[in-house]
């Protein structure tokens, strides 16, 4: 008896050592399992704050822009405005690049006086970036309305190589604007907005448009247009609409407004809030910083206006 127990005992302590080490191992990989899940976890809600600061900055530069815009257009500024920028553009053009601060600073300055509103022009030796980018920027603005649009398309200027370069991912961005990634991905897969982007293609046509950017800057008062070709400085622009505000045709247009029993500026609200200066006296100073010599003044345009956005007709 004594002789079997002393046979059996190594086996159970050979048994329990077995067992210890296999626990041991066992709680070893799921302590290892467990740290890393926690420490995932925490990369991706740091990720996802991250983000969301981000994303609350970008669309706080563009607070400008309307939500939603009739006819689905993409308007930076008051909808109501007296004058609209209608701009035809190429988000791979470094030209636009650089005239894409003036015309948003124009905007931001002139207490609700101008509006700013963008059509597509996507030039063949930019392809296929420039094209992508303008269909990723639609897609965006599916998700996230007009506003998104303005704060897409500034990313795209920021992050692009420019001159076709393109940006690598433009799923990335939509990510770091708080955007669906898939939603985003069947967007582009459906080519959605390829008719509208062909669409403002063809206003640029009719008006002209060869190169980029091509500026439209309309009277939504009188109607009056004028074209201003080029990366031009701020003070191109607030020249041509200084202008149009005390040309006779704006003075007709406000006396007629008037006998109407409407409301109407007549030049007064533009001028004072945005040139400097009123219709009745004033010294004629200019409200924004001048930046260079007015660009020549291209011929009027073939571009038709409907309503207080500017927009072009086809």
């Amino acid at each position: 008896m004594t002789f079997r127990l002393k046979t059996f005992i190594p086996t159970v302590l050979v048994s329990v050592a077995l067992s210890q080490a296999v626990s041991f191992a066992a709680l070893h990989f799921w302590g290892d399992s467990y740290l890393s899940g926690v420490a995932q976890k925490a990369a991706e809600l740091r990720e996802k704050a991250e983000i969301e600061a981000f994303a609350k900055a970008q669309f706080e530069k563009y607070s400008k822009a309307a939500d939603e815009v009739p006819n689905d257009a993409r308007v930076y500024g008051d909808l109501k405005a007296r004058f609209t920028l209608a701009e035809f553009s190429d988000m791979e053009c470094p030209f636009c690049k650089r005239l894409h601060p003036n015309l948003k600073q124009i905007v931001d300055r002139s207490n609700g006086a101008v509006n700013w509103q963008w059509r597509h022009l996507p030039l063949s030796f930019h392809n296929p970036a420039a094209t992508d980018e303008a269909s990723a920027a639609e897609c965006f603005a599916d998700q996230k309305g007009n506003r998104g649009f303005w704060v897409f398309l500034d990313q795209v200027f920021e992050k692009s190589a420019g001159n076709g370069g393109g940006i690598k991912d433009l799923s990335d961005v939509v990510k770091w604007l708080g955007g669906d990634k898939t939603k985003f991905s069947e967007c582009m897969s459906a080519n959605k907005y390829k008719d509208r982007i062909a669409e403002h293609m063809r206003m640029g046509e009719k008006i002209g448009a060869t190169g980029t950017p091509m500026t439209v800057v309309i009277d939504n008062l009188t109607g009056e247009k004028e074209i201003v070709s080029g990366a031009q400085p701020i003070s191109a622009f607030v020249t041509i609409m200084k202008k149009m505000a005390y040309s006779e045709k704006a003075d007709a247009q406000a006396e007629e407004k008037k006998e109407k029993g409407e409301s109407v500026d007549g030049g007064d609200v533009v001028s004072q809030k945005m040139l400097g200066y009123g219709s009745q006296g004033g010294d004629g100073s200019v409200g924004i910083k001048q930046t260079g010599e007015a660009a020549a003044q291209g011929p009027n345009s073939a571009v038709e206006q409907e309503g207080s956005t500017g927009k072009v007709d086809k």
